[in-house]
């Protein structure tokens, strides 16, 4: 009888049942995050277990900070996936794009050639900040030559969004054949394999040319060990293969209206994340220490980023198809504030299971608490700030006839970024961790 008195309360169309729902799917659009926990996994046990594989004695303690000073904005930074699952979503539902991988529209496959595009963008701009920020912030340790902070990201993030941009694809078009939104499913999914898929080329990268043995014992860099100059081969390669796709595609208007919109705002997001990883490494030694918090960290940016693009997304969509009105009083529209919360309920759940395995994982049972309790404040704060600033961005950029779908998303990343990254600093302080 109470089953049955339940089942009957769940078929009212009431908006708590509309909340729980988007809570249930929007947790289980959100549950592959959890996956960003072997993201932080095999960063944390690469970087800092297993020091002996790359490092001399104990120069890791100096090689930490440039090993940290590249894993914000590679981990922020998705090598244009972002671009490429809004254009889908948004193309799928117009029909500017089929539900196929081949024999496509030409706007498909120019979309892929910008995203392609982006990603070399991306690495090259990740290194030259990232440079920059090295001698800037890590003092005598910095390092002069400029050749890890080309090869580095270039390779990381072009491998990742090469295998990324095909499998986003694919779950798009097999999200949208089943009747299932792509703005709600891909991004979440994809953002979390591609920082799997970053972590993991990154730390084969760190292990090949073992920056550890690039110190004296003084903590002075020294010098640059030859595997790192080995990697300028398949650094020019692909060089090589962007200039023919840009050649290819530099006349098509779709290529340039893509990159025109999306450079400049991922020049400013990818900026803010090096810059963001050259103030985290300043706090090496406090995650060194809090290890189930340096474990979750890739999950904690990720979930928070896929739970603003997924609001970010859908209401990019529904400005599209019109079913959603271009002005700030769109925020009481009953589709729309009971999906942000929903959505913000199932985020505040998964961190929840961050805070908890996280410490298990590294075998840190002390700490659990407080790292359980910086998980939960930094999704509470993120995702209200964050959430808050680009409804804004979305409205006032369809009022000016730019596409958001070009940029919402890298916006998404930096901020989620640069804000988990400074409340980690803050409260490893305020908690003297």
């Amino acid at each position: 009888m109470r089953f049955k008195k339940i089942k009957e309360w769940f078929k009212k169309p009431t908006t708590i049942r509309i909340i729980m729902l988007l809570v249930f799917q929007s947790f289980l659009a959100l549950l592959f995050d959890v996956f960003g926990l072997g993201a932080g996994s095999i960063g944390t046990f690469t970087f800092m277990n297993f020091e002996s594989d790359f490092a001399i004695q104990s120069n890791l303690a100096y090689a930490s900070a440039f090993i940290i000073l590249f894993y914000p904005p590679l981990l922020s930074s998705d090598g244009g996936i972002g671009v490429l699952v809004s254009n889908l979503g948004t193309g799928l539902h117009l029909g500017t794009v089929k539900p196929k991988l081949f024999k496509n529209t030409q706007y498909y496959y120019t979309l892929v050639a910008s995203v392609l595009t982006l990603g070399t963008f991306n690495g090259l701009w990740i290194g030259l900040i990232s440079y920059i920020t090295n001698l800037i912030a890590l003092g005598t340790a910095r390092i002069l030559n400029p050749v890890p902070f080309l090869v580095i990201p270039i390779l990381t993030l072009t491998i990742a969004s090469l295998i990324s941009s095909q499998a986003s694809s694919f779950l798009a078009f097999f999200m949208f054949k089943k009747k299932l939104n792509p703005d709600m499913w891909v991004y979440p999914t994809m953002s979390t394999v591609n920082n799997i898929l970053s972590t993991i080329f990154y730390a084969l990268i760190i292990m090949i040319i073992k920056p550890g043995n690039w110190f004296l014992e003084t903590g002075e860099w020294s010098t640059i060990t030859a595997p790192t100059y080995y990697l300028l081969i398949p650094f020019v390669l692909y060089l090589g293969f962007m200039c023919y796709i840009l050649g290819r595609n530099i006349k098509n208007k779709h290529y340039r209206k893509i990159l025109k919109q999306a450079i400049p705002i991922q020049s400013v997001t990818l900026t803010i994340n090096s810059l963001t990883g050259g103030i985290l490494s300043k706090a090496d030694g406090a995650l060194t220490n809090l290890r189930g918090l340096f474990l979750v960290y890739p999950a904690l940016i990720d979930t928070l980023g896929d739970e603003c693009t997924i609001i970010a997304n859908t209401t990019s969509t529904n400005l599209a198809i019109g079913t959603l009105k271009p002005n700030l009083k769109a925020i009481k529209d009953k589709d729309l504030w009971t999906n942000i919360v929903g959505v913000g309920i199932a985020g505040l759940f998964l961190h929840v299971i961050y805070g908890i395995f996280g410490s298990l994982i590294v075998g840190d049972f002390s700490n659990m608490g407080l790292v359980l309790g910086i998980a939960l404040l930094i999704n509470l704060f993120g995702f209200v700030i964050i959430q808050g600033l680009v409804f804004l961005l979305i409205i006032f950029s369809y009022k000016k006839g730019l596409d958001s779908d070009n940029f919402a998303v890298p916006i998404i990343a930096a901020l989620s970024n640069l804000l988990s990254s400074s409340l980690i600093l803050f409260f490893t302080f305020i908690f003297q961790v």
